[in-house]
């Protein structure tokens, strides 16, 4: 059985005993959303994909205070040890012609995961905040994430050119037999991956869904500037939040 499962940094905990349970055979492949990526002290920084890559990880921080010892970057952008040794690799591995997938799939592999982690995307696509009304800026999704009741949101931006899902994650797509969305954020993960072009046509009416249970963990306000929640493809069911129910019933409709 092959499982794609769609998810955020808020959902790595259950993407890895999602993957803990499967049986010889089975395939779990996590695409994971960039749209919150950005630079911190000259690394690419994509939180997502940094949680996925550590999820069993105690952090530590001893590069985040030297850093903010010396004023070098803003709290915000604080970071664990262990992401930013994931952030150094790959800001490497992509700065000499390594694509983005490749780079994430060498992580993954090193990390030992019990997954697949593909990016949604090799295009920039990050969503910026704006904020203030006088003198709006747009701001970072997650220096907003940081401290929401210090901003005052007018609207949430994708900052990208022409964007598509990458190759890897068209035929993950099409290999599955199942596809899982969440528990994550829709707001900030599952919805930005169903409306990257090209990711809704790969999914056929009668593919099996599973919704899984879950409240929008971002500020109410940035939901409310984000619109609509995308609907959701193929052929929905919703699911708890449990990993043995979610592949107990993937099992099922895949059969």
């Amino acid at each position: 059985m092959r499982i794609l499962l769609v998810v955020g940094a808020d959902g790595a905990p259950f993407a890895h005993e999602l993957g803990e349970l499967l049986e010889p055979g089975d395939e779990l492949t996590v695409v994971a959303p960039t749209v919150r990526g950005h630079v911190a002290a000259g690394l690419q920084a994509s939180p997502d994909l940094d949680g996925l890559l550590t999820p069993a990880t105690p952090a530590t921080y001893a590069v985040a205070d030297a850093l903010e010892a010396v004023g070098y970057t803003p709290t915000w952008q604080r970071a664990g040890d262990q992401a930013v040794a994931v952030r150094l690799v790959r800001t490497e591995l992509v700065a000499t012609g390594t694509a983005l997938t490749d780079a994430t799939l060498a992580a993954g592999i090193r990390a030992a995961l019990p997954y697949r982690l593909l990016p949604m995307c090799e295009d920039r696509a990050e969503f910026r905040v704006v904020v203030g009304s006088d003198e709006p800026r747009a701001i970072p999704v997650d220096e907003y994430l940081a401290d929401p009741s210090a901003h005052r949101v007018t609207q949430l931006l994708l900052i990208a050119d022409q964007i598509s899902v990458s190759p890897a994650v068209s035929s993950a797509v099409l290999g599955c037999d199942v596809l899982v969305l969440g528990p994550s954020s829709r707001t900030l993960a599952i919805d930005p991956v169903l409306r990257t072009p090209g990711f809704r046509d790969l999914v056929g009416d009668d593919l099996p869904v599973l919704v899984v249970d879950h409240e929008d963990s971002a500020p109410a306000e940035l939901v409310r500037v984000a619109g609509l929640r995308e609907p959701d493809p193929g052929r929905p069911e919703p699911v708890p939040a449990d990993a043995a129910t979610v592949l107990d019933r993937a099992r099922k409709v895949a059969a």
